[in-house]
């Protein structure tokens, strides 16, 4: 049976694209209007695509997939990244925290890139079927009926879902027999129950925190109802079903270290100067000295004050968050996916990539690259079986 295509990409996002753009007779596949909506969100729409980082290095942020996303990080690295991107004309610099961005600092540059390069695209075109016959694969869609030898389903995950990324790739990928673990959403901000009022806005540059018995430390901004930051974010994968408990250390603290502070002084500006913490940070944490001097205080406020600084803890939550998130915690199994070439174990020439899989990386560039790296592997494991 003659094709129409050699593959079909169902996902017009990073992986996706990236596919698509070195694969010829390709046809990519996209619901939205445009390709690359998630993408033009990314490191706040200047879109930091990948991380100065050797592979060795780089294989430490994808948590527990190290040996699952190593053999892609190993054969498609940020260097590779970078420089395929220069050869697309989007040349790029390092930012001193290591992070990668177009040169443009502008995320429409690199997605136009690859829409740009890629040559057969369908946008507004809902997939609402796929099976296999005879060893073709059949796509149904809102725009008729397309075949291809291969189906790579680069449909990304259940986070930010007003981009497209709505969990859609899971049913493809269930369909042909995939287990999916369940999503949650992974780089996003954490809700705590016990919130400190009016302090939104507020950023202290380094606090030490610990969820489900990990440790973290980095700067933390105080939304409407609770926490962000690059360390928070990445330890938001660690709250447990959605809920769990959060103790913070804004800064270390003994009752004798508070004793000895100069007593005329008006406590929260007295801590504050100990401290380095804002003003209106602790008079919103520590309420209860109000304008009271350091000789004031009496037993229970020292120790209450210490406890807060060392060791406030509270409940926390994601929930309700998958809708922001910028990953997706869950996905497509990976024991069912060949980790060099990104194969189904479960149906011949059918490809995953990407977020759809249930991989996810720390901020800083290491889910983009993680897409353009098991697309890259994709296309050399088909580009090898064609050749």
């Amino acid at each position: 049976m003659k094709t129409d295509y050699t593959a079909v990409v169902i996902g017009g996002g990073a992986s996706g694209l990236y596919f698509s753009h070195l694969m010829k007779n390709c046809l990519l596949i996209e619901k939205k209007q445009r390709c690359a909506s998630k993408l033009l969100m990314t490191g706040g729409g200047e879109c930091n695509f990948t991380h100065d980082d050797d592979a060795g290095e780089m294989v430490r942020h994808y948590y527990e997939k190290k040996a699952f996303v190593s053999p892609a990080i190993y054969s498609h690295d940020s260097h590779a990244v970078r420089s395929h991107f220069e050869e697309l004309g989007v040349p790029s610099f390092i930012r001193e925290d290591g992070k990668v961005f177009p040169l443009s600092r502008d995320a429409h540059s690199v997605a136009d890139a690859l829409i740009n390069n890629t040559r057969n695209i369908i946008t507004e075109c809902r997939v609402t079927g796929v099976r296999k016959e005879n060893g073709i694969f059949l796509t149904q869609s809102t725009k008729g009926e397309f075949t291809s030898k291969y189906l790579v389903i680069a449909a990304g995950g259940a986070s930010c879902p007003a981009t497209g990324s709505d969990g859609d790739g899971y049913a493809l990928a269930s369909s042909f027999g995939h287990h999916i673990i369940t999503p949650r959403p992974g780089l996003c901000r954490i809700k705590l129950m016990n919130n400190i009022p009016l302090c939104e806005g507020i950023t202290l540059d380094k606090v030490s925190f610990r969820i489900a018995g990990k440790t973290f430390t980095g700067p933390l901004l105080f939304t409407d109802s609770g926490i962000s930051g690059p360390a928070v974010m990445n330890a938001s994968r660690y709250v447990e079903n959605n809920r769990s408990e959060i103790t913070i250390c804004f800064h270390p603290m003994e009752e004798n270290a508070v004793k000895r502070l100069e007593g005329r002084k008006k406590a929260v500006n007295a801590l504050s100067a100990y401290t380095h913490l804002p003003d209106r940070f602790l008079k919103n944490l520590l309420p209860f000295l109000a304008d009271k001097n350091i000789a004031e205080m009496n037993r229970q406020d020292i120790r209450e004050t210490v406890r807060r600084l060392s060791s406030f803890t509270s409940g926390c939550t994601t929930e309700g968050e998958m809708k922001r998130a910028t990953v997706t915690h869950g996905g497509v199994d990976t024991k069912e996916i060949d980790r060099k070439t990104f194969r189904s174990h479960l149906c011949e020439n059918l490809y995953l990539i990407g977020e759809v899989l249930d991989v996810d990386g720390e901020c800083g560039g290491y889910n983009l690259s993680f897409a353009f790296a098991s697309a890259f592997c994709a296309f050399s494991a088909i580009s090898e079986k064609e050749s």
